[in-house]
């Protein structure tokens, strides 16, 4: 803070000059006493200069003047966790959806565009720096998410760590999510906490049904935080031994009623809440993120008060910036949500650093200028239908196959048995009871490895579906009812150069065009929902059955740190294990 912004905000505290904005008689929330008062808040050069109990006797001095009767005063939602990139946006494009509904500050997980390269996450920090959202990022250490069982764009080690925390606006670790090389103690990973450690770095976690003894030994590494506990005995064990417990809100079934976590604590200064980038689009557009996160959170019987405390002040109080945002006090920035009903959330106004945020065009921002090579990272050969052949030993018969099936809603899969049948040593697809085939490719090099196996859950005929966002390498993904169709949409997504497609009959019948990383797009928000909404109904035209496809092509089939069976570039993997199994059974 320059010596002459302090100067104006202590001579505002005392009233000796004119605030640029007071609004008066307001109902603030009080994170610090968990109480709503009235009052009075000045705001000058950005932050808050003054917050004094109303009182009309009082001459407050000021530029400009709101009334708050009856209105109520939050500060601006900051996610705790999230991936911009899994919205499909930029961080321009991100903030213009997000500001108005209310989010002024993120803690973002640079992973997914770190798998495609580092020069990609360098300049998607450079992007996030010129972004008005308040984007704190995380630089992911495991990269790839399991090196062990598939191949991404990059590989993270203890040096590129360290460069990567000289971009604009990181702030610590991402999520360290490949637990089979900390219990494995492989000195690359432990080296890089070891060195965030003595750097007094913040390192986000990511345990799924993790307790006991190995989650004593995941916390000694300096991890501190969790989004992905699958039960309330497991995350109740976690915040007992000190972990930042986050829940995540936003499109997908989760597993414990916040009311039942809260309920259930002493006190809730380490529950924090996130979105985890888990928003449709859609959804993010409709309906805000950390805003409907908020709402969800009181719709499970949480007061409304302690769930925007759980969106505000307790995720500053985590990361160590409570001094600058996630409350209404003294010397603080002065990013505010004004609402008037506080069962629903509904925003009257939003403000940035004293500014009010207005619903503004994407095109009235900034654009970010990416060079040729971050939009062009489809790198991998042309491929032919005989390589989606799935040969068996057998010449004739029918046999018991691991099938991958989608728990829609959600971030996980089962892992099932069916028996199919074999025709001249292939193993065959049977649309009519929905198993289709999947194939992943390495797409950052000529020569890679793919893999390919069995899915349940998609419902779609006589088509083939695919795009280079399978996380959390973010490598090519295809589903389909026959080779030649997969085949044409692996062929036609390295040449738009990252994206999806939907092929029918060898036939193109919808793309779309994500060339920023092979992960993002660069047109305006309403446009790529447009493109987006394109692209589910043509599935659906051929029987897709699934609510929102592009995500669980993303998320649930080759993402290797979350139950229960995945697929990589390099084979089917038993998540629990850490270890590739085999598709066919005998």
């Amino acid at each position: 803070m320059q010596e002459n912004t302090l100067h104006e905000l202590m001579d505002v505290a005392e009233r000796k000059r004119p605030a640029d904005l007071v609004i008066r008689n307001i109902g603030l929330l009080n994170m610090f006493t968990e109480t709503i008062e009235n009052c009075d808040v000045s705001v000058v050069r950005g932050r808050i200069g003054r917050v004094a109990i109303a009182d009309y006797d009082v001459d407050i001095p000021a530029n400009k003047t709101i009334d708050g009767s009856r209105k109520f005063l939050l500060p601006g939602f900051i996610d705790a966790h999230t991936h911009i990139e899994m919205s499909f946006l930029s961080p321009m494009s991100f903030s213009s959806v997000v500001l108005p509904q209310g989010t002024t500050s993120v803690i973002a997980d640079m992973h997914d565009v770190c798998n495609v390269g580092l020069d990609s996450m360098r300049h998607h920090a450079l992007e996030s720096d010129a972004a008005p959202l308040k984007i704190h990022l995380m630089v992911p250490p495991c990269v790839p998410a399991t090196p062990k069982l598939e191949d991404a764009g990059t590989d993270m080690t203890l040096d590129s760590l360290r460069e990567s925390l000289e971009l604009p606006s990181v702030y610590g670790v991402g999520e360290t999510m490949d637990l089979g090389r900390i219990f494995d103690r492989e000195p690359h990973l432990l080296s890089m906490l070891s060195w965030a450690n003595s750097q007094g770095l913040k390192i986000d976690g990511h345990a799924p049904a993790m307790m006991g003894d190995k989650l004593q030994a995941y916390l000694v590494t300096g991890i501190s935080s969790d989004h992905e506990s699958c039960s309330l005995k497991e995350m109740l064990e976690k915040y007992r031994l000190g972990m930042k417990v986050i829940l995540r809100r936003g499109s997908l079934k989760e597993p414990v009623s916040a009311r039942d976590l809260i309920d259930s604590l002493a006190d809730n200064a380490n529950v924090l809440l996130s979105t985890d980038g888990c928003v449709f689009l859609e959804d993010l557009i409709d309906k805000g993120g950390m805003l409907e996160a908020v709402r969800q959170v009181i719709s499970e019987g949480v007061d409304p008060l302690i769930a925007v405390k759980l969106a505000t002040y307790n995720v500053a109080r985590a990361y160590h910036f409570d001094h600058k945002i996630g409350v209404i006090a003294p010397g603080r920035a002065a990013d505010m949500i004004i609402v008037d009903d506080l069962a629903t959330i509904n925003i009257v106004d939003v403000y940035l650093d004293g500014e009010p945020v207005l619903q503004t065009e994407d095109s009235d921002l900034e654009r970010y200028e990416y060079p040729t090579d971050i939009l062009q990272t489809v790198k991998m050969d042309p491929v032919k239908p005989e390589m989606f052949e799935i040969v068996t030993p057998n010449t004739q018969a029918d046999v018991d196959v691991r099938v991958m099936k989608l728990l829609e809603g959600t971030v996980l899969t089962k892992s099932e048995i069916h028996r199919m049948k074999i025709q001249d040593g292939l193993l065959s697809v049977d649309p009519s009871r929905d198993l289709l085939k999947i194939a992943v490719f390495d797409r950052y090099r000529a020569g890679g490895k793919h893999a390919l196996g069995i899915v349940k859950g998609f419902g779609f005929k006589n088509c083939a579906y695919g795009g280079t966002i399978g996380q959390d390498s973010q490598n090519l993904v295809v589903v389909g009812s026959n080779d030649s169709d997969m085949a044409l949409v692996v062929n036609t997504l390295r040449e738009m150069q990252g994206g999806v497609a939907i092929v029918s009959n060898d036939e193109v019948k919808a793309t779309f065009s994500l060339p920023i990383s092979g992960i993002m797009s660069p047109l305006k928000p309403i446009e790529v929902r447009e493109e987006l909404d394109q692209l589910h109904e043509c599935l659906k035209s051929y029987g897709g059955t699934l609510e929102n496809p592009s995500f669980n092509l993303s998320l649930l089939l080759t993402c290797a740190v979350i139950p229960e069976l995945k697929i990589t570039n390099q084979g089917l993997v038993d998540v629990q294990s850490s270890e590739f199994v085999p598709l066919l059974v005998y």
